[in-house]
């Protein structure tokens, strides 16, 4: 499910993209949620948000919340939300004195409560994990980690036990398990490198991959979507504003996963809904859904923010 990535272009203009890969039929579009905007924690209590939001989500049925995969707020703070099963570690029960969330709480209490990345970091202590359901209607609790992003820092959280840290990502890029560690470990092991981090050798030997236009992974499994992606984004010289739009589209097409509408009904079967860009410094959210193919572009306005008071959720195509 899902390959993600940030960006800059030659003007320092920053970008994150994504695709949303996931089972479930339930349609995902654009949706704006207001400022002072009340939701459930799904465990016993409710929050407010401080800031609007303007991202992609779905309205599941039975359900009368949005829930949502990833959004830019009128700070212009971005988070998105990724599969990593197998790999996540919650807490069983709430705890006193600690902020206590569900995984599918998280995203709306970083865009609805913060302003930058860094302020996300400071607040990161106090919150609590909670495997339990938000009330969706599969129940499921899901496995996620968190992409966060500003104009002046990018980084990724992983609940794999203990109190929730944040870690750079120096590829610019996330998809599903393994933990972002072991993905960098594969991408320098790809390339024939020895280690885990990623260095300028990383970044040389990813651009002879790409100026010798060699054929780059293209199976499906979230490893090799990650060194796809990687390879594309270290690799190619920078884009520049002109051309980082559509590029950066193309470059989510190539990873993005096939609907086989036999298939459609099953929960194995993972495939693409969307590819959405978001331009930081212009609140400018960009969706592509699969079924048309077209380009809705949303921008989360200050006239939207003052006079937007309910939630809105866009036509899905």
């Amino acid at each position: 499910m899902c390959t993600s990535l940030t960006y800059i272009d030659t003007l320092n203009q920053h970008y994150f993209a994504r695709t949303m890969d996931f089972p479930t039929t339930t349609p995902w579009r654009p949706i704006f949620l207001p400022r002072h905007y009340q939701w459930s924690t799904g465990l016993t209590t409710n929050r407010t948000t401080k800031y609007a939001i303007l991202g992609g989500g779905r309205l599941p049925k039975h359900f009368n919340s949005c829930l949502m995969a990833d959004g830019i707020n009128e700070a212009g703070l971005v988070c998105a939300e990724l599969y990593l099963p197998h790999a996540v570690a919650y807490v069983t029960q709430p705890r006193l004195n600690q902020l206590n969330l569900t995984p599918q709480a998280f995203i709306n209490w970083v865009l609805g409560e913060h302003q930058s990345v860094a302020a996300v970091i400071a607040d990161l202590p106090r919150v609590n994990l909670v495997g339990a359901s938000w009330g969706d209607d599969t129940g499921e609790v899901y496995p996620f980690h968190w992409y966060i992003s500003d104009t002046h820092a990018s980084v990724v959280i992983e609940p794999t036990g203990g109190p929730l840290t944040a870690q750079p990502d120096p590829a610019g890029v996330l998809t599903n398990t393994p933990i972002l560690i072991d993905h960098q470990h594969r991408l320098n092991k790809y390339l024939g490198l020895a280690g885990d981090q990623i260095t300028t050798t990383t970044r040389l030997a990813a651009q002879q991959v790409i100026q010798a236009k060699k054929p780059l992974p293209s199976s499906s499994i979230p490893t090799d979507r990650f060194i796809h992606m990687a390879l594309r984004r270290l690799g190619t010289p920078r884009l520049s504003a002109e051309q980082a739009p559509a590029t950066i589209f193309h470059w989510l097409q190539e990873v993005s996963l096939p609907y086989d509408a036999d298939r459609r009904y099953l929960i194995s079967h993972n495939y693409t809904h969307y590819r959405c860009l978001i331009k930081l410094e212009t609140r400018t959210y960009q969706f592509i859904p699969r079924t048309t193919g077209h380009q809705q572009s949303l921008t989360l306005s200050p006239e939207m923010v003052k006079a937007w008071q309910t939630p809105y959720l866009f036509p899905a195509n």
